[in-house]
């Protein structure tokens, strides 16, 4: 075993963390809602941010295992950016869904309250995570095929401009559509990944 997956093991554990976290916090949530179903009025696109919110989570797991051989994971600095966007991350997945069961719940009054909090969230999120695709892949960026980067500038510039957009539309089927267009880039950008 390396050097570098040693060390990687061992920052993982504090990211295995906050991931877990956000992945309990949306489960709590839900369950909350659900035992007492007859006191929520549900949303489809409150559950949608809920279900992008878990997308982005299981992504990020699979995403770290991606920069295991990198050397840089070990440096304090790195590290801290690292441990801010997984905060970050889970903030996200715990304001997808109320908290709280105390009296009736109305998850489309719940969205439309929360919905700059919950996009100014991912939209800080996301650019943290284009900063940290520069580091970890900018030194393969001039051996990239045209379509590659191509590829590559849509996956981080359309989860930048759909939170970015939303936080200012209210629109509720501009929600819908943003929803489902970042679930479908979380889907298809991950559906080649394998832990192996």
């Amino acid at each position: 075993m390396t050097p570098e997956i040693r060390a990687f093991e061992f920052a993982l554990g504090l990211f295995t963390v906050l991931i877990g976290l956000a992945i309990a916090d949306v489960a709590t949530s839900l369950h909350r809602l659900i035992r007492h179903h007859q006191e929520v009025r549900w949303d489809p696109l409150a559950l949608l941010a809920s279900l992008f919110s878990l997308l982005l989570s299981i992504g990020m797991w699979f995403d770290l295992w991606g920069i295991r051989h990198a050397t840089s994971v070990r440096y304090f600095f790195l590290y801290l950016v690292l441990v801010a966007a997984f905060f970050i991350l889970f903030l996200i997945a715990a304001s997808s869904l109320p908290d709280e069961m105390t009296g009736a719940v109305d998850l489309r009054r719940f969205y439309e309250q929360n919905r700059r909090y919950f996009w100014g969230l991912v939209l800080t999120f996301e650019l943290v995570y284009v900063a940290l695709g520069f580091h970890f892949v900018g030194g393969m960026l001039g051996k990239m095929s045209g379509r590659e980067l191509w590829v590559l500038t849509l996956h981080w510039s359309v989860p930048i401009l759909v939170p970015a957009l939303l936080i200012c539309i209210r629109a509720r089927a501009a929600h819908y559509a943003g929803l489902l267009i970042l679930c479908a880039i979380e889907l298809w950008h991950y559906s080649a990944y394998s832990i192996n």
